[in-house]
């Protein structure tokens, strides 16, 4: 055995009693004031997706102001995604009502959807029962968190008014 001499004895010694005693040593003060207490409850998260036109100057809006487009030409529109966890299967959905009286006709207005291709797809609706033109973007296969632009032009080949709202819908793979 190692030789040790007093003074590394009393120190070893007393590093132990400290360390056994240092439980008993902390539990033993007295509380000085009241003890508080909070509960809390945590709820799931529940995902979100969020539309919003964007504008040209890059600005997200509820509601575009009115367009001003001549009939045969095409709009550029920007519609921006938020979301709280990434997407699979997704279709936005177009709805197209004219706002001047008139019926709508399947060619009054024409999607170009630049999702997938740079030259853009064209794309054509249907008049529903309702009376309002119906058209569905390409298909997406992941639509990624928190933000995605999806770029439209829309393309108006009749002259009139017309009222355009989109949702997203989630698309049977």
């Amino acid at each position: 055995m190692l030789k040790m001499n007093k003074l590394t004895k009393a120190l070893l010694l007393s590093s132990a009693l400290l360390l056994a005693a240092s439980p008993t040593y902390a539990a033993s003060g007295k509380p000085v004031s009241n003890t508080i207490t909070a509960s809390f409850k945590v709820n799931p998260v529940v995902p979100t997706f969020v539309l919003k036109w964007v504008d040209n100057a890059d600005v997200e809006q509820e509601t575009l102001p009115l367009q001003n487009v001549s009939s045969g030409d095409s709009k550029d529109v920007k519609v921006r995604a938020t979301t709280s966890k990434t997407y699979a299967d997704i279709n936005l959905v177009f709805t197209i009502t004219r706002t001047d009286g008139t019926p709508i006709t399947d060619n009054d207005v024409v999607l170009i959807d630049y999702e997938h291709n740079p030259l853009g797809n064209l794309i054509n609706g249907d008049v529903d029962n309702a009376g309002k033109l119906v058209i569905y973007s390409d298909y997406y296969q992941s639509v990624p968190s928190p933000t995605h632009d999806f770029l439209y032009k829309l393309k108006f080949n009749t002259t009139g008014e017309y009222q355009v709202s989109v949702v997203a819908m989630n698309a049977p793979a």
